[in-house]
């Protein structure tokens, strides 16, 4: 997954951050991570840029979990997404 701070993306009004690409067959496109969704908070964390994102799957590793969750805004809403990190 690739992504960039909302504030420097075009036509993206919200704070967080832009998911810009998605690679196919990946975990996050397995949990419905697309192009164009914003990800608000990393383990109840706000986000605003992609180290942020980094940290919150870092810090969720250091904390021996094995899911983090997300809050993506996307064309349907705001979810709640879980995504597996697993020890890598």
């Amino acid at each position: 997954m690739t992504l960039a701070p909302a504030n420097k993306v075009s036509g993206a009004d919200v704070s967080g951050v832009v998911v810009t690409a998605v690679a196919q067959g990946g975990v996050a496109a397995d949990h419905g991570f697309q192009v164009g969704d914003v990800i608000l908070d990393v383990g109840g964390k706000a986000v605003a840029t992609p180290a942020d994102v980094r940290k919150g799957l870092t810090d969720a590793r250091t904390e021996g979990k094995h899911t983090v969750l997300f809050r993506v805004k996307s064309n349907d809403g705001t979810k709640f997404v879980a995504l597996p990190i697993g020890n890598a």
